[in-house]
């Protein structure tokens, strides 16, 4: 009878409103697209596109792919698997349809607009409310699990506050430290999610021995992890002092020694047929090797922080993206996990764009700037060819007649 009445309420409803991974995903690629167009615009000599960028290019770059992009992403993807969490219906409708243009009125005002409180509280309302709506469901079947996202949302909402009084000049903080805090929470959600989907993915779709979980590793990486975010949080509010410095890099090293050992157990070359799992295992390598060069860097500069923090956010964070919301997207809408060829060549550009804005800087520091465009416009690449191989598939009804 629940099946019935859910259909007939999802005829009411238009596609792209029926769950949330429909207009976040489909929402935060073309806008991560016009973001890198016109960061790649800027670094080339095209001064007037700063105008674009909330009088700030480097804060704005820096918000945007955190919280405009990769914030949309993970609450797309939350608001869509507590369905499959707790069985009870995703938000949907009209009140998706809200949270959503929260979000977008906040993109549009913060790429044509000035500093403003008026831009930050628009900035500020669409998270707590996404949080609200996964919080709900998780909370009604008690399923204490899964929980936890809620505050990282909420603590991602506070971080974003912090951003938008640093472009108020209302704090001292830079934006490099509240940016490094952001990455982190945001490196803690993928290695969670990475941790319990990558090991069943790579099973069922090599179709091989199941990979269990070792509780000591499990407990072990995980625990490691949140330290270091306890750490770096904690970096924001007290003295310089009273943290050792040596302890980040000890921890940032740690925890990507035990999420290898952790990772070198999924069976990565049983993958190298299936790009929807390949693409995977290279995003959460990327994790770690990023992890590895802040280490390094930290401990004695060997290796620059930008060229550390992007082999962490564009092959870490953004590979683990396009390869989740391109599973994610097929699965619920009922089709089968086979992804088009040319998807291929966008998982080939984002790691094409990793690569270019890690290892040439390194290798080439002369060709930085050249390195900035051209991985700027690999990653525009890349999500353009997932926004228009996708657009059909986010905007039309489940092929298999099933609500969502």
């Amino acid at each position: 009878m629940m099946q019935i009445l859910d259909s007939e309420k999802e005829q009411k409803i238009v596609p792209v409103f029926r769950l949330a991974f429909r207009p976040f995903f489909l929402g935060a690629s073309l806008f991560s697209v016009v973001a890198m167009v016109l960061w790649a615009m800027f670094w080339a000599g095209n001064g007037s596109v700063a105008a674009f960028m909330y009088g700030n290019p480097i804060w704005w770059h820096s918000h945007e792919m955190l919280f405009g992009f990769t914030g949309a992403v993970i609450v797309g993807f939350l608001l869509t698997a507590v369905q499959n969490w707790t069985g009870n219906p995703g938000v949907r409708g009209w009140a998706l349809a809200f949270v959503f243009m929260l979000w977008l009125m906040a993109r549009v005002g913060l790429l044509l607009g000035s500093p403003s409180v008026i831009w930050m509280v628009v900035d500020l309302l669409w998270m707590p409310i996404s949080a609200y709506f996964l919080a709900k469901p998780i909370i009604i079947r008690q399923q204490w699990n899964n929980l936890f996202f809620t505050p990282m949302i909420v603590l991602m909402t506070l971080l974003n506050a912090l951003f938008h009084l640093i472009a108020l000049g209302m704090t001292d903080l830079t934006t490099r430290s509240v940016s490094f805090a952001t990455v982190m929470v945001i490196s803690i959600i993928v290695l969670v999610v990475g941790g319990r989907v990558i090991p069943f993915f790579t099973w069922r779709g090599t179709q091989t021995e199941q990979i269990t979980r070792v509780k000591w590793i499990e407990l072990a990486s995980l625990a490691s992890s949140w330290l270091l975010l306890l750490v770096v949080l904690a970096s924001l509010v007290l003295p310089s002092t009273v943290i050792p410095q040596a302890l980040l890099p000890v921890l940032l090293l740690s925890t990507a020694v035990l999420h290898f050992i952790r990772f070198a157990r999924w069976r990565t070359f049983s993958t190298l047929r299936v790009p929807l799992l390949w693409s995977l295992h290279f995003a959460y390598a990327a994790m770690i090797v990023g992890m590895v060069l802040l280490a390094m860097h930290y401990t004695n500069q060997a290796v620059s922080y930008s060229v550390a923090l992007h082999m962490l956010t564009v092959g870490g964070v953004g590979c683990m993206i396009i390869a989740m919301i391109a599973r994610v997207s097929l699965g619920h809408t009922g089709r089968a996990l086979q992804i088009k060829r040319v998807m291929v060549v966008a998982f080939v550009a984002l790691i094409a764009s990793t690569l270019v804005r890690t290892v040439m800087i390194a290798w080439l520091p002369a060709l930085t700037i050249n390195a900035y465009v051209i991985s700027a416009c690999l990653w525009a690449m890349a999500f353009t060819i997932f926004s228009v191989v996708y657009y059909p598939i986010l905007t039309q009804a489940r092929v298999d007649g099933r609500p969502g």
